[in-house]
Protein backbone atom coordinates (compact mmCIF):
# COMPACT_ATOMS: atom_id res chain seq x y z
CA UNK A 1 0.00 0.00 0.00
CA UNK A 2 1.32 3.80 -0.70
CA UNK A 3 2.19 5.60 1.61
CA UNK A 4 -0.23 8.39 2.66
CA UNK A 5 0.54 11.65 2.05
CA UNK A 6 0.38 14.17 4.90
CA UNK A 7 0.41 17.59 3.85
CA UNK A 8 -1.35 19.95 6.56
CA UNK A 9 -0.83 20.62 9.92
CA UNK A 10 -3.71 17.85 10.74
CA UNK A 11 -1.75 14.94 8.98
CA UNK A 12 -4.94 14.03 7.00
CA UNK A 13 -4.54 10.74 5.25
CA UNK A 14 -5.48 10.36 2.13
CA UNK A 15 -6.34 6.65 0.49
CA UNK A 16 -9.47 5.85 -1.62
CA UNK A 17 -11.40 8.28 -3.43
CA UNK A 18 -14.84 8.65 -2.99
CA UNK A 19 -17.75 10.77 -3.68
CA UNK A 20 -21.62 11.01 -2.72
CA UNK A 21 -24.41 12.88 -5.35
CA UNK A 22 -27.96 13.56 -3.69
CA UNK A 23 -30.36 13.56 -6.40
CA UNK A 24 -33.20 16.28 -5.09
CA UNK A 25 -34.27 14.53 -1.58
CA UNK A 26 -32.46 11.40 -2.12
CA UNK A 27 -29.13 9.85 -2.53
CA UNK A 28 -28.64 8.74 -5.94
CA UNK A 29 -29.63 5.01 -6.72
CA UNK A 30 -26.23 2.51 -6.47
CA UNK A 31 -26.91 1.41 -9.88
CA UNK A 32 -26.23 4.62 -11.27
CA UNK A 33 -23.13 5.55 -9.08
CA UNK A 34 -22.04 2.38 -10.65
CA UNK A 35 -22.67 4.27 -13.91
CA UNK A 36 -20.79 6.83 -13.30
CA UNK A 37 -16.92 7.34 -14.72
CA UNK A 38 -16.39 10.96 -13.66
CA UNK A 39 -17.58 13.75 -11.51
CA UNK A 40 -15.99 17.34 -11.06
CA UNK A 41 -16.52 20.35 -9.49
CA UNK A 42 -15.04 23.55 -10.19
CA UNK A 43 -14.77 27.26 -8.38
CA UNK A 44 -12.96 30.50 -8.82
CA UNK A 45 -13.25 34.14 -7.86
CA UNK A 46 -14.92 35.36 -11.06
CA UNK A 47 -17.46 32.33 -12.24
CA UNK A 48 -20.37 30.67 -10.28
CA UNK A 49 -19.01 27.18 -9.04
CA UNK A 50 -20.13 24.35 -11.08
CA UNK A 51 -20.32 20.51 -11.57
CA UNK A 52 -20.01 17.93 -13.74
CA UNK A 53 -21.22 14.79 -13.95
CA UNK A 54 -20.36 11.89 -16.77
CA UNK A 55 -22.47 8.40 -16.66
CA UNK A 56 -21.95 5.47 -19.88
CA UNK A 57 -24.61 5.85 -21.49
CA UNK A 58 -26.41 2.44 -22.00
CA UNK A 59 -28.54 1.81 -25.15
CA UNK A 60 -31.17 -0.67 -24.61
CA UNK A 61 -32.29 -2.51 -27.37
CA UNK A 62 -35.74 -3.78 -26.26
CA UNK A 63 -37.42 -0.21 -25.86
CA UNK A 64 -35.00 1.75 -28.72
CA UNK A 65 -34.16 4.21 -25.48
CA UNK A 66 -30.71 5.29 -23.86
CA UNK A 67 -30.98 4.45 -20.40
CA UNK A 68 -29.79 8.35 -19.41
CA UNK A 69 -30.00 10.67 -22.03
CA UNK A 70 -33.79 9.65 -22.83
CA UNK A 71 -34.93 9.52 -19.38
CA UNK A 72 -36.06 11.75 -16.77
CA UNK A 73 -33.59 10.81 -13.80
CA UNK A 74 -31.23 14.10 -14.86
CA UNK A 75 -33.92 17.20 -16.66
CA UNK A 76 -32.42 20.29 -15.85
CA UNK A 77 -33.93 21.86 -13.27
CA UNK A 78 -33.09 18.87 -10.51
CA UNK A 79 -31.14 19.40 -7.38
CA UNK A 80 -27.77 18.36 -7.40
CA UNK A 81 -25.42 17.85 -4.08
CA UNK A 82 -22.08 16.67 -4.66
CA UNK A 83 -19.70 15.82 -1.76
CA UNK A 84 -16.19 14.32 -2.35
CA UNK A 85 -13.10 13.13 -0.46
CA UNK A 86 -11.85 9.83 1.09
CA UNK A 87 -13.28 6.79 2.78
CA UNK A 88 -11.93 6.89 6.27
CA UNK A 89 -12.08 8.94 9.22
CA UNK A 90 -12.48 12.48 7.79
CA UNK A 91 -14.96 11.37 5.54
CA UNK A 92 -16.84 13.66 2.69
CA UNK A 93 -16.90 16.83 2.19
CA UNK A 94 -19.93 18.94 0.39
CA UNK A 95 -18.70 20.95 -2.31
CA UNK A 96 -21.46 22.23 -4.02
CA UNK A 97 -25.57 22.22 -4.12
CA UNK A 98 -26.91 23.68 -7.45
CA UNK A 99 -29.42 22.42 -10.26
CA UNK A 100 -28.91 20.49 -13.51
CA UNK A 101 -28.36 22.92 -16.33
CA UNK A 102 -27.43 20.51 -19.28
CA UNK A 103 -27.00 17.87 -20.90
CA UNK A 104 -24.11 16.83 -23.43
CA UNK A 105 -24.68 13.16 -25.00
CA UNK A 106 -21.84 11.40 -26.98
CA UNK A 107 -22.70 9.03 -29.75
CA UNK A 108 -19.27 7.81 -30.90
CA UNK A 109 -18.32 6.13 -34.12
CA UNK A 110 -17.12 3.74 -31.60
CA UNK A 111 -17.51 2.46 -28.18
CA UNK A 112 -19.70 4.05 -25.63
CA UNK A 113 -22.29 6.64 -25.70
CA UNK A 114 -21.51 8.85 -22.44
CA UNK A 115 -23.94 11.20 -20.65
CA UNK A 116 -22.52 14.17 -19.23
CA UNK A 117 -24.72 16.18 -16.55
CA UNK A 118 -23.54 19.42 -15.92
CA UNK A 119 -25.06 21.96 -13.31
CA UNK A 120 -24.26 25.38 -11.50
CA UNK A 121 -24.69 26.70 -8.10
CA UNK A 122 -27.64 27.64 -7.19
CA UNK A 123 -27.25 31.09 -7.17
CA UNK A 124 -26.89 30.78 -10.76
CA UNK A 125 -30.60 32.68 -11.24
CA UNK A 126 -29.18 35.96 -9.68
CA UNK A 127 -26.60 36.89 -12.48
CA UNK A 128 -29.65 37.28 -14.92
CA UNK A 129 -29.55 40.63 -13.22
CA UNK A 130 -27.45 44.04 -14.97
CA UNK A 131 -23.68 43.87 -13.44
CA UNK A 132 -22.98 46.40 -11.11
CA UNK A 133 -20.28 48.78 -10.58
CA UNK A 134 -19.71 50.13 -6.84
CA UNK A 135 -17.39 51.67 -4.56
CA UNK A 136 -17.20 50.39 -0.55
CA UNK A 137 -15.33 53.13 1.94
CA UNK A 138 -14.65 52.17 5.15
CA UNK A 139 -17.27 49.10 5.50
CA UNK A 140 -16.78 46.26 6.76
CA UNK A 141 -17.64 42.72 4.44
CA UNK A 142 -20.58 42.48 6.37
CA UNK A 143 -21.41 45.81 5.48
CA UNK A 144 -21.08 45.82 2.21
CA UNK A 145 -22.99 42.37 1.67
CA UNK A 146 -26.05 44.48 3.47
CA UNK A 147 -25.77 46.91 0.61
CA UNK A 148 -26.03 44.26 -2.31
CA UNK A 149 -28.74 42.41 -0.26
CA UNK A 150 -30.88 45.61 -0.36
CA UNK A 151 -30.30 45.80 -4.38
CA UNK A 152 -31.25 42.42 -4.51
CA UNK A 153 -33.90 43.11 -2.37
CA UNK A 154 -33.30 40.04 -0.29
CA UNK A 155 -33.33 40.76 3.70
CA UNK A 156 -29.44 40.02 5.10
CA UNK A 157 -28.24 37.02 7.30
CA UNK A 158 -25.18 37.33 9.05
CA UNK A 159 -23.43 35.50 12.09
CA UNK A 160 -23.47 38.86 14.78
CA UNK A 161 -20.09 37.14 16.41
CA UNK A 162 -18.19 36.89 13.19
CA UNK A 163 -19.53 40.56 11.90
CA UNK A 164 -17.94 41.81 14.87
CA UNK A 165 -14.77 40.45 14.36
CA UNK A 166 -14.28 41.84 10.45
CA UNK A 167 -11.38 44.33 9.67
CA UNK A 168 -13.00 47.72 8.13
CA UNK A 169 -11.74 47.96 4.78
CA UNK A 170 -10.41 51.37 3.70
CA UNK A 171 -11.68 51.07 0.20
CA UNK A 172 -13.53 48.43 -2.15
CA UNK A 173 -14.09 48.64 -5.66
CA UNK A 174 -17.16 46.29 -7.56
CA UNK A 175 -16.01 47.10 -10.98
CA UNK A 176 -18.56 46.08 -13.72
CA UNK A 177 -19.50 42.66 -11.82
CA UNK A 178 -22.61 40.60 -10.67
CA UNK A 179 -23.36 41.29 -7.47
CA UNK A 180 -23.75 37.69 -6.52
CA UNK A 181 -20.26 37.08 -7.99
CA UNK A 182 -18.90 39.60 -6.62
CA UNK A 183 -19.93 38.84 -2.90
CA UNK A 184 -19.18 35.46 -3.42
CA UNK A 185 -15.60 36.79 -4.01
CA UNK A 186 -15.30 38.59 -0.88
CA UNK A 187 -16.98 35.73 1.09
CA UNK A 188 -14.21 33.51 -0.09
CA UNK A 189 -11.48 35.66 1.41
CA UNK A 190 -13.29 35.45 4.46
CA UNK A 191 -14.28 31.33 4.46
CA UNK A 192 -17.51 32.65 4.58
CA UNK A 193 -20.31 31.05 2.83
CA UNK A 194 -22.97 32.61 0.46
CA UNK A 195 -26.60 30.90 -0.19
CA UNK A 196 -30.07 32.14 -0.25
CA UNK A 197 -33.06 30.42 1.90
CA UNK A 198 -36.76 31.38 -0.35
CA UNK A 199 -39.60 32.48 1.56
CA UNK A 200 -41.97 29.86 1.67
CA UNK A 201 -45.09 32.50 2.76
CA UNK A 202 -46.80 34.16 0.17
CA UNK A 203 -47.54 37.75 -0.40
CA UNK A 204 -43.92 40.16 -0.71
CA UNK A 205 -41.98 38.41 1.93
CA UNK A 206 -38.16 38.79 1.25
CA UNK A 207 -35.99 36.36 0.39
CA UNK A 208 -33.41 35.55 3.00
CA UNK A 209 -29.00 36.22 2.08
CA UNK A 210 -26.95 34.63 3.84
CA UNK A 211 -23.56 35.64 4.23
CA UNK A 212 -21.62 34.03 7.10
CA UNK A 213 -18.97 31.16 8.20
CA UNK A 214 -19.41 28.56 6.35
CA UNK A 215 -20.52 25.58 8.27
CA UNK A 216 -19.55 22.90 6.26
CA UNK A 217 -16.14 23.88 4.41
CA UNK A 218 -13.15 24.81 7.05
CA UNK A 219 -10.29 27.16 6.27
CA UNK A 220 -7.49 25.52 5.49
CA UNK A 221 -3.45 26.42 4.27
CA UNK A 222 -1.50 23.45 2.58
CA UNK A 223 2.20 22.84 2.15
CA UNK A 224 2.87 21.61 -0.98
CA UNK A 225 6.20 20.12 -2.43
CA UNK A 226 6.95 19.36 -6.00
CA UNK A 227 8.20 15.74 -6.25
CA UNK A 228 6.01 15.01 -3.06
CA UNK A 229 2.68 16.15 -2.79
CA UNK A 230 2.72 18.79 -5.62
CA UNK A 231 2.65 16.63 -8.30
CA UNK A 232 2.67 19.58 -11.39
CA UNK A 233 3.57 23.12 -11.08
CA UNK A 234 3.92 26.07 -14.05
CA UNK A 235 4.02 29.71 -12.50
CA UNK A 236 4.67 32.22 -14.82
CA UNK A 237 6.99 35.46 -14.62
CA UNK A 238 5.74 38.63 -16.67
CA UNK A 239 6.34 42.10 -16.63
CA UNK A 240 5.00 42.79 -19.41
CA UNK A 241 1.28 44.04 -17.93
CA UNK A 242 3.45 45.93 -14.71
CA UNK A 243 3.79 49.61 -14.11
CA UNK A 244 5.67 51.65 -11.83
CA UNK A 245 2.42 53.83 -10.73
CA UNK A 246 -1.11 54.14 -11.13
CA UNK A 247 -2.93 57.42 -11.35
CA UNK A 248 -6.64 58.41 -11.21
CA UNK A 249 -8.00 61.33 -12.47
CA UNK A 250 -11.46 63.41 -11.99
CA UNK A 251 -13.72 66.37 -12.00
CA UNK A 252 -15.16 68.19 -9.18
CA UNK A 253 -17.94 69.29 -10.58
CA UNK A 254 -19.07 71.94 -7.74
CA UNK A 255 -15.37 72.91 -7.14
CA UNK A 256 -14.76 73.21 -10.75
CA UNK A 257 -11.25 71.83 -10.25
CA UNK A 258 -9.73 68.47 -10.85
CA UNK A 259 -9.00 65.50 -8.81
CA UNK A 260 -5.90 63.31 -8.66
CA UNK A 261 -4.77 60.62 -6.76
CA UNK A 262 -1.41 58.25 -7.59
CA UNK A 263 0.04 55.19 -6.37
CA UNK A 264 3.66 53.95 -6.45
CA UNK A 265 4.97 50.08 -6.27
CA UNK A 266 6.86 51.37 -2.68
CA UNK A 267 3.51 51.35 -1.29
CA UNK A 268 2.56 47.76 -2.21
CA UNK A 269 1.52 45.93 0.74
CA UNK A 270 2.33 42.45 -1.18
CA UNK A 271 4.81 41.49 -4.27
CA UNK A 272 4.59 38.91 -6.52
CA UNK A 273 8.67 37.64 -5.72
CA UNK A 274 9.79 36.67 -2.34
CA UNK A 275 13.06 38.37 -1.61
CA UNK A 276 13.40 42.10 -1.76
CA UNK A 277 16.63 42.22 -4.06
CA UNK A 278 14.26 40.45 -6.40
CA UNK A 279 11.39 42.60 -6.06
CA UNK A 280 13.99 45.91 -6.55
CA UNK A 281 14.83 44.51 -10.04
CA UNK A 282 11.20 43.78 -11.16
CA UNK A 283 10.79 47.78 -9.83
CA UNK A 284 13.60 48.87 -12.42
CA UNK A 285 12.44 46.69 -15.04
CA UNK A 286 8.77 48.75 -15.23
CA UNK A 287 10.07 52.29 -14.05
CA UNK A 288 8.33 54.97 -16.57
CA UNK A 289 5.54 52.72 -17.04
CA UNK A 290 2.16 54.41 -15.55
CA UNK A 291 -1.16 53.42 -16.04
CA UNK A 292 -3.78 56.20 -16.20
CA UNK A 293 -7.15 56.14 -14.67
CA UNK A 294 -10.00 58.51 -16.05
CA UNK A 295 -13.04 56.71 -16.77
CA UNK A 296 -13.92 55.87 -13.25
CA UNK A 297 -16.24 58.25 -10.99
CA UNK A 298 -14.24 59.46 -8.04
CA UNK A 299 -15.71 62.33 -5.23
CA UNK A 300 -12.13 63.43 -4.07
CA UNK A 301 -8.74 63.32 -3.93
CA UNK A 302 -8.65 60.39 -0.85
CA UNK A 303 -10.84 58.34 -2.53
CA UNK A 304 -8.80 58.97 -6.11
CA UNK A 305 -5.73 57.55 -3.86
CA UNK A 306 -7.27 54.74 -2.86
CA UNK A 307 -8.91 53.77 -6.19
CA UNK A 308 -5.06 53.96 -7.71
CA UNK A 309 -3.59 52.04 -4.48
CA UNK A 310 -6.16 49.06 -4.94
CA UNK A 311 -5.41 49.14 -9.02
CA UNK A 312 -1.56 48.58 -8.48
CA UNK A 313 -2.06 46.25 -5.88
CA UNK A 314 -4.27 44.15 -8.53
CA UNK A 315 -2.00 44.54 -11.32
CA UNK A 316 0.98 43.51 -8.94
CA UNK A 317 -0.96 40.37 -8.11
CA UNK A 318 -0.91 39.66 -11.62
CA UNK A 319 3.29 39.33 -11.72
CA UNK A 320 3.56 35.45 -11.17
CA UNK A 321 0.68 33.25 -12.05
CA UNK A 322 0.72 29.29 -11.76
CA UNK A 323 -1.26 26.26 -12.74
CA UNK A 324 -0.91 22.96 -10.52
CA UNK A 325 -1.58 19.54 -9.78
CA UNK A 326 -1.87 17.85 -6.66
CA UNK A 327 -3.64 14.97 -4.98
CA UNK A 328 -7.26 15.20 -4.29
CA UNK A 329 -8.06 17.76 -1.55
CA UNK A 330 -11.23 18.87 -1.02
CA UNK A 331 -10.91 21.99 1.09
CA UNK A 332 -8.75 23.50 -1.51
CA UNK A 333 -10.83 25.76 -3.06
CA UNK A 334 -10.61 29.82 -4.52
CA UNK A 335 -9.72 32.06 -1.95
CA UNK A 336 -7.60 29.94 0.24
CA UNK A 337 -3.67 30.21 0.34
CA UNK A 338 -0.49 27.22 -0.10
CA UNK A 339 2.99 27.50 0.50
CA UNK A 340 4.19 25.71 -2.57
CA UNK A 341 8.47 24.21 -2.05
CA UNK A 342 10.89 22.66 -4.09
CA UNK A 343 11.01 24.95 -7.09
CA UNK A 344 13.96 27.15 -5.77
CA UNK A 345 13.81 30.62 -4.32
CA UNK A 346 12.08 32.25 -7.38
CA UNK A 347 9.25 30.51 -7.10
CA UNK A 348 8.71 28.87 -3.94
CA UNK A 349 6.38 30.43 -1.13
CA UNK A 350 2.95 31.51 -0.56
CA UNK A 351 0.25 31.28 -3.46
CA UNK A 352 -3.28 32.69 -3.71
CA UNK A 353 -5.60 30.04 -5.10
CA UNK A 354 -8.08 31.91 -7.89
CA UNK A 355 -9.68 28.72 -8.83
CA UNK A 356 -9.91 25.27 -8.41
CA UNK A 357 -11.07 22.03 -10.52
CA UNK A 358 -11.59 18.76 -8.46
CA UNK A 359 -12.05 15.31 -10.36
CA UNK A 360 -12.77 11.74 -9.07
CA UNK A 361 -12.60 9.43 -12.28
CA UNK A 362 -9.95 6.90 -13.21
CA UNK A 363 -6.87 8.05 -12.04
CA UNK A 364 -8.27 8.92 -8.88
CA UNK A 365 -8.38 11.91 -7.39
CA UNK A 366 -6.78 15.13 -8.33
CA UNK A 367 -7.34 18.83 -7.50
CA UNK A 368 -5.83 21.22 -10.70
CA UNK A 369 -5.31 24.88 -9.00
CA UNK A 370 -4.30 28.08 -10.67
CA UNK A 371 -3.01 30.69 -8.52
CA UNK A 372 -0.94 33.78 -8.01
CA UNK A 373 2.02 34.81 -5.77
CA UNK A 374 1.45 37.07 -2.98
CA UNK A 375 4.46 37.82 -0.65
CA UNK A 376 3.79 40.09 2.34
CA UNK A 377 6.20 43.10 1.97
Amino acid sequence: MTAAARIDDNGEDFYVPDFEVILGPRKMPQDVVLDVTQVSFKNSLTEMDSFELTLTNLWDHATGLFKYSDASLFDPGQTVTLSMGYLGRTGLIPMITGEITGLRPTFPESGQSTLTVSGQHSLHRLTRRKQESDTYEKMTDSQIAKRIAKRLSMKLMINETASGQEVENAYVLQNNQYDIVFLMERARRLGYEVYVVESKESGNKENELHFKPSDSVQRKSYRLTYGETLISFTPTLTTANQVEKVTVQGWDRQRKQPITGQATRQELQTNGVGQKGRQNAINNAVQGYEEVITDKPVRNNAEAKQLARQTLENIAKDLVRGSGSTIGLPLLRAGTVVELGGMGVRFSGRYFVTGTTHTIGDGGYTTQFECRREEKQ
